[in-house]
């Protein structure tokens, strides 16, 4: 009988394999940690990415080269797409450009659709020299970690998160 509890004993002793069970405990937690640092900063660089090429194709309606154009959405469109990082469909963008009177008439509530989500655009009015213009870009960001939907997502249980940028300015005296 002796002879059978020394074993035991050892084994109950031994630390052998501890580091392994460890982290085998732990290494779930340090992945998702690791998995929703990655989304979120990818989040952040789309967001930045956005604001870029917003800023660029918006350019273009304030000095008048988009007015120039056949057809100044498709200019605006391709000016966006071709600023825009190879992570963002530039076919789920949505984008609108609108005119105002003054400043102080701007409103910058977005509004969603509510049968699909999605916002809702405002039509593409680039207006002309010295019109006050505000454009907007928006796309939503499918967020894949688990969990880290709740906290970002723009409406609950949508796992999305709606990026957008915003760019007003006054048109340049280009006539």
């Amino acid at each position: 009988m002796l002879s059978q509890v020394l074993p035991l004993r050892s084994f109950k002793r031994s630390e052998k394999g501890a580091t392994a069970v460890e982290f085998a405990l732990i290494s779930p937690a340090l992945v998702f940690i690791c998995m929703a640092i990655f989304e979120v900063s990818l989040m952040f660089f789309a967001a930045v990415n956005i604001d870029g090429a917003a800023i660029d194709a918006a350019r273009r309606i304030r000095t008048g080269q988009t007015q120039a154009t056949a057809d100044p959405e498709a200019d605006f469109a391709n000016t966006l797409c071709d600023s825009l990082d190879i992570m963002i469909d530039c076919g789920t963008l949505h984008y609108d450009a609108r005119t105002m009177s003054t400043y102080g008439s701007i409103t910058l509530d977005t509004e969603y659709d509510p049968i699909t989500g999605e916002p809702i655009t405002y039509g593409f009015t680039t207006g002309g020299s010295g019109d006050i213009v505000v454009v907007r870009v928006m796309y939503s960001w499918t967020i894949n970690t688990p969990l880290i939907g709740r906290f970002f997502e723009t409406s609950s249980g949508s796992n999305k998160r709606l990026l957008a940028s915003t760019v007003v300015f006054q048109s340049e005296p280009y006539e």
